[in-house]
């Protein structure tokens, strides 16, 4: 290749264009001074095309977004047309020369785009901060919901006795993959946030007032994570070369577009809001270190970035993504494809892999990847997966219906069949626009594909086909595109006003959409009734799903509207008469109410029978599922110890106990069935099972120190009836019981101190208290 010099060139180039940045209008004075004395000291132009890209990146400049790019890319594929295409280029895009106002040293081009370290760029977050804020705020008050936040929070063992542990057990316990998973998901970082809350607020779930303020501090998290989210997708936008205004644009949809509103407003999805915040923040700082190219903070900004990412990884499984989603952001900053650029991400790769090979093991062995209830068949699953795709689509522009559930029909619709013709009418759109070099478009597709292809069910997990959470991170990918369009429609343009008129009032729908939308995640009966709205037959105008009057019952009968809840589980037993649990769910509400105490006694007896009649319903229907099986076994041992069949009793609570040995309320069952048998060995044995899985249960370490005291087990009954204590000091029952135990191993003073403490709590003496003083 032959050697030019370009000095004269560059001079008179940069007289009258300085080499123009597409969005501001002109490059940073810095960055002449560097490219004149850079091209003034390189003869190859090979070496000068790789000049320009490190300047630009030095310069924390959008490379595809730079007119004059092109002359660096022709630069080194033709390099005899490059001063043609200079001279074109200077004639076409040279700026008109402005007189500086007097005393100004400068004069700012009228659209220069200012980075997130300057005041404007501060400005527009802050704006899409508070916007959000405002939009979310009502979600503060928000209960959980019984979908999820049970097992999650409010049933998790490892947040429940997060403040009576060593915070190093709590730790241990939720990232072991046996201990830590919740219905067959691993996401430990998110579960430990939720025992780190309770750690904090020390709440008592059992007590109505202190779990609505831990309710509210989990909501109120969610709410600060949503917003750093908002506040990293946000840098990321700028970093790429939007505008502080477009990247308002694109900010705004991160936070209010009302596809949001399930990833935040739903207290079990912190593990969206705590992913995507680790995984903006981690793309934030490998952009910067992109940007940084070679310089000496560009190694720490990559190791923050991978060690964000691990973090990501931990706190759900679908940040798997953000490897590839790297690769899309060196594509769209025009990164030599290199061994590097694959070799730097290797570590991420592993994890990524280890990540998910750890989940995959977890939901099988919770069986969540049984697909054999819907039975489709796997043209069936490609088809559903392209068309879960195209409703993401649609719903970018009209997020309408908007259901926490859309459960998959017994027989898919024609058009989903017809849905692969979108999808590759959109792959072959998207290759066009790559042949094109259209990248902000090719970047916008490609980073929502990769990130919403794992949860498109192409495999079975769940419960149904769609979910709005699904799109959280994946639309930055469409939100990122429409702030580029955004952008370059409206620069340089004379008035804008009609295009920001336009987005105002979309953007006001969409948060109008978006508070209405927090109002479903109210509380349980809010939620299950906004889904029974899109469970409807319009044929019959029936309801065709059983699960949203089964899990309203389950919070009317944990509320103790009982009537209620009848009348939702009869309801659900109508649309599915083959659902065992359907069946169980409704004998505990007979046997609850039977065992009310509020009821005549005949109409206590009416419901305990038709109790029994649903459990042996669901016995019969649930033979193939045996952990049903064994949960309405014991649930119909408790209605026949009830009636005083004990024998009967103990024989279904053994079934039960031996088909499922987790079941810890079968040991709790049981062990009043061998208590009222007189049975007290095998009563003790039971509340020790009990406690494997409740250590913290004050009221079953009470039980077992009374019965130890009965053995004549003093020492071991002290032991127990001072840890109850040591769990609640207010147990008054349990003083008086330790004071007896206390007293019959000879600690008259101890038992006197005991006493007195029991009468303080409302547990005076009785006859036998003062025969065990008295000798």
């Amino acid at each position: 290749m032959r050697s030019v010099k370009f000095k004269d060139f560059t001079a008179s180039y940069f007289d009258t264009t300085g080499f123009v940045h597409k969005n501001t209008g002109r490059f940073p004075n810095v960055v002449h001074k560097t490219w004149r004395r850079s091209v003034q000291n390189q003869c190859d132009k090979r070496q000068l095309g790789g000049c320009v890209q490190k300047i630009c990146e030095r310069a924390n400049i959008q490379q595809q977004g730079i007119a004059g790019y092109k002359i660096w890319e022709q630069s080194v594929l033709l390099p005899d047309k490059t001063f043609a295409m200079a001279k074109n280029y200077t004639k076409s895009t040279a700026p008109r020369k402005t007189q500086p106002a007097a005393g100004n040293n400068k004069v700012t081009p009228p659209h220069e785009s200012k980075g997130p370290g300057s005041s404007s760029g501060w400005l527009q977050i802050a704006l899409a901060l508070v916007i959000t804020a405002i939009c979310y705020w009502p979600s503060l008050d928000n209960e959980f919901v019984n979908w999820d936040d049970d097992p999650n929070i409010t049933e998790n063992t490892n947040v429940i006795h997060a403040d009576q542990q060593p915070l190093g057990t709590t730790f241990s316990n939720i990232f072991s993959l046996e201990k830590g998973n919740v219905i067959g998901n691993y996401n430990p970082m998110p579960i430990f946030t939720f025992a780190l809350e309770k750690r904090f607020t020390g709440a008592d779930f059992k007590k109505k007032d202190e779990l609505a303020k831990y309710a509210r501090t989990v909501h109120t998290n969610n709410l600060l994570l949503h917003l750093a989210v908002v506040f990293f997708a946000m840098r990321c936008l700028m970093l790429l070369g939007l505008g502080p205004w477009a990247a308002l644009i694109g900010g705004l949809l991160m936070g209010i577009h009302p596809m949001r509103v399930e990833s935040v407003a739903w207290a079990t999805e912190r593990k969206d809001v705590l992913f995507a915040a680790f995984f903006f923040a981690s793309l934030e700082c490998y952009i910067r270190y992109r940007k940084l190219a070679e310089t000496s903070r560009a190694s720490l900004f990559f190791v923050l970035s991978m060690a964000l990412a691990v973090l990501s990884l931990y706190s759900k499984v679908q940040a798997v993504t953000l490897v590839v989603s790297m690769f899309v952001v060196d594509y769209l900053m025009r990164r030599e494809w290199s061994t590097r650029l694959v070799v730097e991400k290797v570590p991420l790769l592993l994890a990524s892999v280890a990540m998910g090979l750890a989940n995959i093991y977890t939901l099988n062995v919770q069986g969540s990847t049984d697909d054999s209830i819907t039975g489709f068949n796997l043209l069936d699953r490609a088809c559903i997966a392209t068309w879960s795709f195209s409703v993401y689509v649609y719903k970018l522009f009209i997020p309408n219906p908007m259901s926490p559930l859309y459960a998959y029909p017994k027989n898919l619709p024609v058009y989903v069949y017809l849905s692969p013709i979108v999808f590759a009418a959109v792959g072959y759109a998207t290759y066009w626009l790559w042949k094109k070099d259209r990248r902000e478009w090719v970047f916008g597709i490609l980073f929502f594909f990769l990130n919403v292809a794992p949860v498109l069910q192409l495999f079975g997990a769940g419960q149904g086909y769609l979910a709005d959470r699904f799109t959280y991170v994946p639309y930055f990918g469409l939100f990122a595109l429409v702030a580029f369009l955004y952008q370059n429609y409206t620069q340089n343009r004379p008035n804008n006003t009609p295009v920001n008129a336009a987005a105002a009032v979309v953007l006001l729908l969409f948060a109008y959409i978006t508070t209405q939308q927090v109002e479903v995640w109210r509380n349980g009966e809010t939620l299950w009734s906004h889904v029974m709205k899109y469970e409807i037959d319009p044929a019959t105008n029936r309801p065709t799903s059983s699960l949203p009057f089964w899990n309203r019952g389950q919070y009317l009968r944990k509320k103790g509207e009982m009537a209620k809840a009848l009348a939702d589980y009869t309801t659900a037993v109508e649309i599915d008469k083959t659902n065992p649990e359907l069946y169980n769910s409704r004998g505990k509400t007979y046997f609850d109410m039977a065992a009310g105490g509020k009821l005549p006694q005949a109409q206590s007896a009416d419901y305990l029978q038709k109790a029994l009649t649903d459990y042996n319903k669901s016995v019969e229907l649930s033979a193939n599922k045996p952990k049903t099986r064994a949960e309405a076994l014991i649930n119909r041992g408790a209605a026949k110890g009830m009636a005083g069949q004990f024998e009967a009793a103990l024989a279904d609570m053994n079934e039960g106990i031996t088909a499922d040995p987790d079941n810890k309320n079968g040991y709790f069952n049981r062990s009043i069935v061998y208590y009222n048998l007189g049975k007290f060995d095998e009563a003790i044995a039971d509340y020790t099972n009990f406690l494997r899985y409740e250590p913290f249960d004050a009221n079953m370490l009470y039980e077992r120190g009374m019965l130890r005291r009965v053995k004549a087990q003093y020492k071991e009954s002290i032991e127990d009836l001072t840890k109850a204590l040591e769990i609640n000091p207010d147990f008054g029952l349990a003083y008086l019981e330790r004071a007896r135990a206390q007293g019959l191993a000879g600690n008259k003073a101890a038992a006197q101190a005991d006493y007195q403490r029991a009468a303080a709590k409302g547990s005076g003496m009785q006859d036998m208290d003062r025969q065990i003083l008295a000798k």
